[in-house]
């Protein structure tokens, strides 16, 4: 399919009569279909943290055991979210979108076997497996998300799905222990009440499928996506634009949890907190997000700025960074105001980078290849989280306030590295004509012409095979 039959075909879209489901009132139950899938998926994801005592007192394991059940988790999650976008591109949002949410129920079923056969290896398998399907549901929701939203309120859409993602950790946060509990200490039980979720979860993700298929039959979409094929070539024809966000990723939501992965024990050393008393500031960042997400989605869709917000972000998390160096608890008193203040700010960043980031993603690229530019962003972003433990780990060691401090010297240059990134972006895209700092587009037609020029765009830079 050359460049001038897609334009003819788009044009012929945007002129049909019949109005597209993704331009009505529709399109928010696809939004809701979206959240109870992402729910369902976090609901799971950290069980380890939340149980992580019962699970020690079950197999008679350590902590450095449990943390093997997020080590097996992240492993496979280098590269399959870039595989799982070049999948999505290639095979269809809806074929994987059910597919990878189907290895997260095999991935807890065999959890939900070792807790009844006590069988500490089959566990980790388990989480092997899920983390095979895991990352790649992130770019599969976050890919259909912006099919349905794209050039409407596509900010506050998915700063709504990470409401309901961190509602999701929160509700297992409360509900498994006390599973647990209510069944006579059984692991069990907590493991087959995460596997019902999943499959509720995974009946919606099918709900959600055959939505999405009835709503491109009905605007005669699919034949205009079947042209395309899906080459790693793709990757290579990113633009600077693309790879500024993706490193602005990398290092700015490395810096973030990774504080966050290790900060409970640095409030308890340094400002002589006590144990509940950490874990309620370090919970700070994740109730903003909850609830401010969807709040800073919805200003950006309607005012823009994206590009200055990151800014704004990139500043933020060097501020924070900043604060708790310089922040010192000399009395054998508690100290809660510094650190409170530093939380607070941390949730603002937190919630306002995942408005303003990921729906940058898809004004990078060309619409043919926003799943693998959603799995690139994601892979990058679990190298980070992959390498940048391992460095910590080193620099805290010995589990002084001196080693805490180095960490915030190395997690405070990487938000530097953030914030460079973040402004080169403002200035690259500013140049390219500021499509990202401008609001959401309402009219159809401008979204359809927004779409054509970019591939116009891409196909040109393309080198041409004779």
């Amino acid at each position: 399919m050359n460049d001038y039959e897609k334009k003819d075909q788009s044009q012929e879209l945007i002129t049909n009569k019949q109005k597209s489901w993704h331009n009505t009132n529709v399109r928010w139950i696809a939004l809701i279909l979206a959240c109870l899938f992402q729910f369902g998926s976090y609901f799971s994801t950290d069980y380890p943290s939340v149980l992580a005592e019962e699970i020690k007192d079950s197999f008679d394991k350590k902590q450095s055991d449990v943390n093997l059940l997020y080590t097996y988790y992240s492993l496979p999650n280098v590269i399959l979210p870039l595989l799982g976008g070049l999948f999505i591109d290639a095979m269809g949002i809806r074929l994987a979108m059910v597919g990878f949410f189907a290895i997260l129920i095999v991935g807890q079923f065999l959890c939900y076997i070792s807790a009844v056969t006590g069988n500490f290896t089959t566990m980790l398998i388990g989480r092997l497996v899920f983390g095979l399907g895991g990352e790649n549901c992130v770019v599969a929701q976050s890919y259909i998300v912006s099919k349905w939203f794209f050039g409407s309120e596509l900010a506050f859409a998915l700063g709504l799905n990470i409401t309901f993602a961190r509602l999701g950790s929160v509700l297992g946060a409360i509900l498994l222990g006390k599973t647990y509990i209510w069944f006579g200490n059984s692991l069990s039980a907590s493991m087959f009440f995460c596997l019902a979720l999943l499959i509720l979860a995974w009946v919606d993700a099918i709900v959600l499928a055959l939505l999405d298929k009835y709503s491109d039959k009905r605007d005669n979409v699919e034949a205009k996506i079947e042209g395309d094929k899906i080459t790693l070539s793709d990757i290579k024809e990113f633009k600077l634009d693309f790879h500024l966000l993706t490193l602005s990723c990398l290092t700015c939501y490395s810096a973030f949890f990774l504080f966050q992965y290790n900060n409970v024990e640095m409030f308890k050393l340094i400002y002589h907190m006590s144990p509940s008393q950490a874990s309620n500031v370090y919970s700070i960042p994740y109730y903003s997000a909850a609830l401010l997400t969807p709040v800073f989605g919805f200003v950006i869709d309607k005012f823009g700025r994206r590009t200055h917000l990151l800014v704004l972000c990139g500043g933020l998390l060097v501020l924070v960074n900043a604060m708790f160096i310089t922040i010192t608890c000399d009395t054998s008193d508690t100290c809660l105001t510094g650190p409170i203040l530093g939380q607070i700010l941390n949730g603002i960043y937190y919630s306002l980078y995942a408005a303003v980031m990921w729906p940058c993603v898809p004004l990078c690229v060309p619409e043919r290849a926003v799943g693998t530019a959603f799995g690139v962003v994601n892979a990058v972003q679990n190298i980070g989280l992959t390498v940048f433990p391992i460095i910590v780990g080193h620099l805290i060691s010995d589990e002084t306030p001196t080693a805490y401090r180095h960490m915030l010297l190395f997690l405070g240059s990487t938000a530097i590295i953030g914030l460079i990134s973040n402004i080169g972006l403002w200035f690259v895209d500013k140049q390219n004509g500021g499509k990202m700092a401008k609001p959401s587009l309402k009219d159809n037609t401008e979204v359809q012409d927004l779409s054509i020029q970019q591939q116009i765009d891409y196909s040109i830079s393309e080198p041409k095979i004779e």
